[in-house]
């Protein structure tokens, strides 16, 4: 029993005389955090959180840059959707213009045409008013009365002549007329044409064809009797 009592129990566990010494092999010595060298030795206590904070605090921000990336990406495209509606709205109210200029021209060129027209039938109007009134008119408001000598000379240097009247100066240019032209009828009969003061065309005054036509008339008339008379008078 002595025997036994005197024997030691062998360091089978970590007590080998290298590396680390366990004081009490069944009480283990408490575990410390640290960074080892090649020969095994703590080189230094340092905390594993404030390595990573330290690490975290210097390395980029990738949230904070994504959302920066994202937000000019988004600008960038705001500002290509605004140039392109600036220069479709340029498009737009440049066409906008040109059909509005359009559209006056046209208006205006209908308003003279329609005044021009207005002024033509008011022209044919007065004329054909005048003619009534001048055949039912006054001794009383004339002067230097002559009989008209030989119609027909006058008729006769006149050229009836059929037309129609160009688009721009009627609304129906589909009806053919039956008229003078006013330069030709200027010269045989120059105080019954007159220049229209918004058109700044010739016109005739057709009333005076009445007198002329009453007088051809009755010369024709004084021919056909003389003869007849003069055929009488041959078969006697």
């Amino acid at each position: 029993m002595a025997r036994f009592a005197a024997s030691r129990v062998p360091d089978y566990i970590g007590n080998s005389g290298r590396g680390r010494t366990y004081q009490n092999r069944f009480t283990p010595d408490p575990l410390i955090t640290g960074g080892y060298t090649y020969d095994g030795e703590a080189s230094g206590i340092v905390s594993l959180g404030s390595v990573f904070k330290a690490t975290r605090n210097n390395s980029p921000d990738y949230e904070e840059q994504a959302i920066t990336a994202q937000k000019t990406r988004a600008d960038e495209k705001m500002a290509i959707m605004g140039a392109e509606a600036e220069l479709a709205g340029a498009a737009l109210r440049g066409k906008g213009q040109v059909e509005a200029a359009e559209a006056r021209a046209s208006g205006q060129k209908s308003a003279a045409r329609s005044k021009m027209i207005g002024s033509i039938a008011s022209g044919i109007g007065k004329v054909a008013l005048g003619a009534v009134l001048m055949s039912g008119s006054d001794i009383d408001i004339k002067h230097t009365i002559d009989e008209i000598d030989d119609a027909l000379d006058t008729l006769r240097k006149l050229r009836p002549v059929t037309f129609y009247y160009k688009e721009e100066y009627t609304e129906n240019p589909h009806l053919m007329h039956h008229g003078f032209i006013a330069q030709e009828y200027q010269k045989v009969m120059p105080d019954a044409t007159y220049v229209d003061s918004f058109t700044g065309k010739l016109c005739i005054d057709t009333g005076d064809l009445i007198g002329l036509l009453v007088r051809a008339n009755q010369q024709l008339e004084s021919r056909i009797t003389r003869l007849e008379v003069k055929q009488a008078l041959a078969t006697v």
